[in-house]
């Protein structure tokens, strides 16, 4: 038989020992692995919301308002999404509340003291920079819904509608003037809560089926009236219409024969003008015309005794050239033209018998009484 070794053996006993203590410590990684594993979450924030991290053991509330992945201890934390686009809050007559619909529409009594049911809608959004006020006034999730939006717009919408008479309710511009005094008193109050209302919109009303009947009635009746009023003034501007008319008639009809008379007055000015003119240019002419002719006249008689004297005197001065030699030179002249064509012919002969020469001797011109000399 072996002999014992108790060395060896505490050694063995140590290894055993390590060996338990090792699987004890890896069993327990593996443990708190799987269970990190178990209670780890993702969580993904979209541009459109914020989220909302809520630590179960201290109560502490983290906003994450950048979108992106989000990793969390699921045991110890909580996570929530809010949606920051607008959203709607229905309040109408068959508002979705659960699995039916259910009477929701607002109730109001107008000052005349009528019973009005009106349809209301709310248009609303989460600032997002104050998520933390909606979470810790509202809590969590979708309480705000409720809490803020929806009885705080009942409340304030009763009230300002209320201030309308019935009548008043068939009139949108009104109706809308009170949705955006709602929507003005509703932000003054929710947005420190981290409420924005965007819209109130008041949409269908109606009133109880008996007083709807009295009202048609008299909505009839007021039409009628309203009608009967309109043909009346229909009446009167057609009347004012045919007066207005005839006046025009009898205006154009004077401004007619006006204008035609005138006419007459200026053709009758412009006949006597043009008879005027006529007369002016004819005595012009008369007058141009005699002028005219009285002056060819004096100048043909200035022609005729410029002619008749330059003849007087012509003869003046032939009377003159004819006294003394001119007139002998002129007697001369003429012998001169008569002896050119005078042939003188014949035969001589002399008794004698020697040649004799024939002289003629011009004898001197005598003179007569008063100046006139004889011609030789």
């Amino acid at each position: 038989m072996p002999r014992f070794d108790p060395e060896r053996y505490k050694l063995s006993a140590a290894l055993r020992a390590f060996r338990g203590s090792l699987i004890m410590v890896l069993a327990a990684i593996v443990l708190v692995v799987l269970f990190t594993l178990a209670t780890l979450r993702v969580q993904r924030i979209s541009g459109t919301e914020v989220g909302v991290k809520v630590n179960n053991l201290t109560g502490e509330i983290t906003v994450i308002t950048e979108s992106g992945t989000n990793i969390y201890n699921g045991l110890f934390n909580t996570f929530h999404l809010l949606d920051t686009t607008i959203q709607r809050s229905e309040m109408t007559a068959d508002s979705d509340r659960g699995d039916q619909p259910v009477q929701d529409d607002l109730r109001i009594k107008t000052t005349d003291g009528s019973d009005v049911f009106l349809d209301l809608t709310i248009n609303y959004s989460i600032r997002r920079d104050l998520v933390e006020e909606v979470i810790t006034t509202s809590g969590l999730g979708d309480a705000y819904k409720l809490k803020w939006v929806r009885d705080y717009s009942r409340s304030v919408c009763r009230t300002v509608f209320g201030e309308m008479t019935t009548e008043e309710f068939y009139d949108a511009g009104i109706r809308n003037d009170k949705a955006t005094k709602a929507e003005r008193e509703l932000n003054g109050l929710l947005r420190p809560f981290g409420i924005e209302i965007n819209k109130v919109i008041a949409e269908k009303f109606r009133f109880h089926s008996e007083y709807e009947a009295k009202i048609k009635a008299k909505k009839n009746a007021d039409q009628e009236v309203e009608k009967q009023i309109s043909q009346a003034k229909a009446a009167e501007q057609k009347q004012i219409f045919r007066t207005v008319e005839a006046t025009k008639k009898k205006e154009v009809s004077i401004a007619t024969y006006d204008g035609q008379m005138r006419q007459l007055i200026v053709k009758a000015n412009a006949e006597a003008e043009r008879a005027t003119k006529g007369a002016e240019a004819y005595s012009i002419k008369t007058r141009l015309g005699a002028d005219a002719v009285f002056y060819e006249m004096e100048q043909n008689a200035k022609a005729i005794l410029a002619r008749k004297t330059a003849v007087a005197e012509g003869t003046r001065k032939m009377a003159e050239a004819l006294v003394g030699e001119g007139g002998r030179n002129i007697v001369k002249l003429e012998y001169a033209k008569r002896l050119t064509d005078l042939v003188v012919s014949g035969q001589p002969f002399t008794i004698e018998g020697h040649a004799e020469r024939f002289q003629h001797v011009e004898e001197g011109a005598a003179s007569y009484p008063g100046g006139a000399q004889r011609k030789p």
